[in-house]
């Protein structure tokens, strides 16, 4: 092997190992921007679901909804204090799910924060969705039902596991 040949492959390695650099600096920085652009669209989220609000329409849902007002007719002829309960979680948990399905927020942040409250306020909510769907033969909602179904697919628990949360029980 002649020295201009180990050169040529020796200068063959540093620009492949740039170009490795780069390429990864690269990717960073993209992820970097595309975080920055979805960090105040979380704090949103996370801000809405600790509103008093947000908080009555969730418990309203969850221990009195089905009890007092049948299914069947869907929720648009509810009483108009009951439609705000149902819009704000269910339509809430629809942008979120649209924001989810088109990977611009992260499946496991969502999942791993909100999942149990999603899955239960679906289950309370499906057979209002259902019938709203067949009366007015409309979607409203899937993305909601979506997230619901990746909610019952990924629990909690495994998107902590993964995330590998650390516990520290008290002594």
């Amino acid at each position: 092997m002649d020295g201009s040949l180990v050169l040529n492959l020796l200068a063959l390695t540093v620009s492949g190992g740039a170009f490795l650099t780069s390429a990864l600096a690269a990717r960073r920085q993209l992820k970097l921007a595309n975080d920055s652009n979805v960090l105040p669209v979380i704090i949103d989220v996370f801000k809405e679901t600790r509103t008093p609000e947000f908080s009555r329409s969730m418990e309203y849902i969850r221990d009195q909804l089905r009890d007092s007002h049948p299914a069947e007719e869907g929720y648009r002829n509810l009483p108009e204090e009951i439609k705000e309960h149902i819009r704000r979680v269910g339509l809430f948990y629809d942008d979120i799910g649209k924001l989810v399905a088109h990977n611009v927020v992260d499946e496991q942040l969502v999942l791993g924060a909100y999942g149990r409250a999603i899955l239960g306020a679906w289950d309370k909510l499906a057979p209002f969705v259902y019938a709203e769907r067949e009366r007015h033969r409309n979607l409203t909602m899937s993305y909601f039902e979506d997230l619901a179904w990746r909610a019952k697919n990924t629990t909690m628990q495994d998107v902590h596991r993964t995330v590998g949360l650390r516990r520290l029980p008290p002594r």
